[in-house]
Parts: C-alpha cells; sequence; structure tokens
C-alpha cells in the first residue's frame, strides 16, 4: 500500500483551501463548493495535517492554509501542481520500493487509467535498461513511473523512448533553465555526464499496444556519483548551484510527457516527433561503440530511421539498431 493515502476529496479541498489565498475558509463553504460533509471536510483537513501540510483550524471560523509539507514529493501537492493536466491523477507515494516499475506495472495490467503515476523517495531495486542496477537513494533523486497506453502501432512503440527523454529535456530547461543533451535513445547529459535515465516497458500483440510503463530516474540533489553507473554523472542541484523543488520537476516531465505523448497519437505525430528527436540528439554526428550481445561496432551515428532506431555508418556499412548499449567515443583533433 501506498506510504500516503490517496483521497479525491483531500486534494479537493486542499486546492480550496489553497486557492483562499491565506483567507480563512469556513466550514460551511467548503461543503457548499464540494458538495461534502463537515465530517468528510474535518477528515480531509485531519489527513493533509497528517501528512505535513501546515492548515491552521481557527474554532467558529473555519480552516487556512498556512504551508506545503517539508516532503518536497508530497503527492497531494504535485496533484495541484498538475490540475489542468489530464495525467497524475493519482500520484500514488510510497516512501520505499523496490521499483516503481513493479507496482506501476501490476496496476496497468489489471485497468488502471493512463497518466496513474507511481512515485518513490528511494528504490532498493531499482532497474536502467539492459538490467543495470540504478542506485536510488532517498532525497537526492526523483524516481517514477507512469503508466501509459498510447495509440500507436506496435512497430512504432520505439517513437515513446524519445518522447521520454524529450519530455524531460523540456522539463528540466522550464523548471531549472538548464539546456541537457539527448543520448540515444533516451538518456539525458549534461557535458557528457548523465543526469537521467529512463525504462520504457512496453505490453502489446500484433497489431496493438495494451499499455506501456515509462520509469524515470533524475539525479536531482545527490553530491556524490549515484545511480552505480560505470560512466560519470552529475546532479541537477551540482549543475544550478541549488537545491532542486523534486515534486516541481516531476510534475513538469508529467505535463511534458503527456503534450509530447498527444502530438505523437496524430496523424503525422511520429514522424515528427522522430524529426524533432533527431534535431536535437546529441549522438548524432558522433563517433559511437555500439555494443551487442555478439560483440561490439564502432562507427559514426548518422541518424533516426523512421522507428526510432539508430543508424550507424559502420565503416560504409550502415547499420540500423533499435535496442544496443551506446558509447560516445571521444574524438582527437
Amino acid at each position: 500500500m501506498p506510504t500516503q493515502k490517496f483521497s479525491s476529496t483531500k486534494i479537493e479541498v486542499l486546492r480550496e483551501l489553497i486557492d483562499s489565498q491565506g483567507d480563512t475558509v469556513s466550514g460551511g463553504r467548503l461543503c457548499r463548493a464540494l458538495g461534502l460533509s463537515r465530517q468528510s471536510v474535518w477528515k480531509a483537513v485531519r489527513s493533509l495535517q497528517e501528512d505535513g501540510y501546515r492548515i491552521g483550524s481557527i474554532p467558529v471560523k473555519g480552516y487556512r492554509f498556512q504551508g506545503a509539507p517539508d516532503n518536497d514529493l508530497d503527492p497531494s501537492w504535485i496533484e495541484i501542481l498538475l490540475s489542468d493536466c489530464p495525467w497524475g491523477h493519482p500520484v500514488l507515494y510510497w516512501e520505499k520500493l523496490d521499483s516503481t516499475q513493479i507496482p506501476a506495472k501490476d496496476l496497468a495490467r489489471r485497468g488502471a487509467l493512463e497518466g496513474v503515476v507511481i512515485l518513490a523517495n528511494c528504490q532498493t531495486s531499482g532497474r536502467g535498461r539492459l538490467g543495470r542496477t540504478w542506485i536510488s537513494p532517498p532525497e537526492g533523486g526523483i524516481y517514477f513511473s507512469v503508466i501509459i497506453r498510447p495509440s500507436v502501432k506496435p512497430d512504432q512503440i520505439q517513437t515513446l523512448s524519445l518522447v521520454s527523454a524529450i519530455a524531460v529535456q523540456d522539463a528540466i530547461l522550464s523548471r531549472c533553465g538548464v539546456r541537457c543533451q539527448l543520448k540515444w535513445p533516451n538518456d539525458i547529459l549534461w557535458k557528457d555526464s548523465k543526469v537521467c535515465g529512463i525504462l520504457s516497458e512496453v505490453s502489446s500483440e500484433p497489431g496493438m499496444v495494451h499499455y506501456a510503463v515509462t520509469g524515470i530516474g533524475i539525479n536531482a540533489n545527490m553530491a556524490v556519483k549515484p545511480m552505480g553507473l560505470e560512466g560519470s554523472a552529475t546532479s541537477l542541484a551540482s549543475i544550478v548551484g541549488r537545491k532542486i523543488h523534486r515534486g516541481e520537476v516531476v510534475a513538469s516531465v508529467i505535463r511534458q510527457f503527456h503534450q509530447w505523448v498527444v502530438r505523437m497519437e496524430t496523424g503525422s505525430g511520429v514522424k515528427e516527433i522522430i524529426s524533432e528527436y533527431a534535431s536535437r540528439c546529441d549522438t548524432i554526428g558522433k563517433m559511437v561503440r555500439v555494443v551487442l550481445d555478439e560483440g561490439e561496432i564502432t562507427g559514426r551515428a548518422c541518424g533516426i530511421d523512421e522507428r526510432g532506431n539508430l543508424l550507424v555508418d559502420a565503416g560504409g556499412e550502415m547499420r540500423s539498431f533499435s535496442a544496443a548499449d551506446i558509447t560516445h567515443l571521444r574524438t582527437i583533433s
């Protein structure tokens, strides 16, 4: 079960209190506005207070919002930030999980709606691409998964990896003022150091995608080498020189992700997404090492094909890769 219990009533009461801009709101007004009983309002306020919200209870007069909780991943706060976005309702929060992908896939199999978010303060068995361990300690990082039911063909699903990377890049630029680089297919870099990794897992059959679960891990505030990566890594806090409010970044990523997925689902959306991604991808034009089960290939990355695969010129032979471990090689001038 989530660490904090989800309640749509709690979200509605919180929104009313925040919208009052510091004024005291009577219990009667809340009841009329939301169609609730006084007991329901009282329970919602108590639950918010238990979550760390500073809400003053003034006898006879009512309630006043005085401040958000110290937990910058509070799910109710993230839902408020996403009030005008179809995704992020609900945000289900755990203090600790093996991996956010596990409950997200279980919920998706049981019919959960698109846009449900599974969020954790830390993961004990986080995974990256190719089964790599993703070290996910508390407080420093952002770890969440989103359930998506994309209206695309199974042979177009690789585009979802590209979309997720674009969304994270846009969110980091929006919230932190930092334009990171994209490494195919969905790593986010800052000066060749990893900031974010993304893992999408898909359930499909010929002709139909049932659901996708996209897990996103962003190194927000850790000051030491994170994630158990072989290469170098950095954090958003290290880049901008201040602590990052993780909930605001989560909300921004979800908003951007939704907008890009909607665009992907239009008639020409997949083609447009691939073109947009190719124009941003830092891998294109670089010498790369491609690690496969059967060995390694070195060549120059020269484009993205119509399915989102990476095109590599390997000694005059054009190769296409849908899934591979890619390393950017340094060139000596």
